[in-house]
Parts: structure tokens; sequence; C-alpha cells
């Protein structure tokens, strides 16, 4: 019990004897607005909520001086019973452990121009109820003229989340 207030979610996703995962997509498409001139004011937008699990926005920044990236966090639930947690990451069993998959459709508006983007990181189940992944908002093989005197927001949509679900 003390392992689990600790740890949270890691221990009953760690506990191959004692809890069963099953993970499967979850329908529909997801889309927060995502103002570049104000990285701190998207802290905290909600992406996705189904009223025990929610995915929002980490942080924006620039990686670089060119690389526009958002980070999405991930925040499901866990007791005794299992845990539940929506992601961006399935996170399938293996003998050495978990991966962390990014199976996300993910696309990008900007400036009336819609786009496919590419995930920058992802982590494991490292958070107490959850996990990370990220974007770059804009893709490395198409040339975009991001002016944000003109327009600073971008839209990103996602779609095949994916649903982890742990049961004794």
């Amino acid at each position: 019990m003390l392992n689990l207030w600790i740890n949270g979610i890691s221990v009953i996703a760690d506990d191959v004897e004692g809890y069963q995962v099953q993970s499967y997509p979850v329908d529909g498409e997801y889309s927060v607005k995502i103002d570049l001139s104000d990285f701190d004011s998207n802290e905290g937008k909600v992406l996705y909520d189904d009223g025990e699990n929610q995915i929002y926005v980490e942080k924006v920044f620039v990686n670089g001086n060119s690389d526009y990236e958002v980070s999405f966090m991930s925040s499901g639930t866990y007791s005794l019973r299992g845990a539940t947690v929506v992601s961006g990451s399935e996170h399938a069993r293996t003998e050495n452990g978990f991966t962390h998959i990014n199976q996300v459709n993910a696309t990008a508006t900007f400036q009336d121009d819609i786009y496919k983007i590419y995930p920058s990181s992802s982590s494991g189940l490292n958070y107490k109820d959850g996990d990370s992944f990220a974007f770059y908002l804009f893709p490395h093989d198409k040339e975009v003229e991001v002016d944000i005197e003109k327009d600073s927001i971008i839209e990103v949509k996602l779609s095949n989340l994916y649903m982890l679900n742990w049961e004794k």
C-alpha cells in the first residue's frame, strides 16, 4: 500500500502477476489550440477528459532556435483494484519491461495549412499517475513560415489515443 501511495501507477503496471493489462484505441479526435506568442498560457489546457483520465498540455517550448514542441501529460487513476490511463503511447508488456510505442495520429493547423506532425519524445509510466509524450509542432520535411505576428494560434489534433486498463 505504501509503495502504491509513493510510486503510483507504475507499481500496478510492473506487477505482472497481480494485474492484467488491456490496451485499446480510444475513438474520436481531440484538439487543443496553442498560442505560440505566450507559451505559459498553454500550460494545463485540456486535450482529453473522460471524467477519470485526462491529457493536458504540460508545456510548449522551442528546442534550439526553430523546433517548436508541445509536451502533453497524461493523468489516470489507480488504486489497489487496478489503474487506468489514456495516453499517446501504448505501454505493452515485453520480456524486458514495457514499450512506449507512439500510436497517435497527429495533425496541426497553422495559418490555414493542415499537416501531419511527428513525435519528439515520450516517457514510460514515470509519473505517479501517468506518462508524457511530445510532438514537433512543425514538420521537418515541409517548409512552414512561422509568423506569430500574423497569427499565433496553432491547433493540434490527436486521434488513436490509447486506453490502458489494469485489473486484478
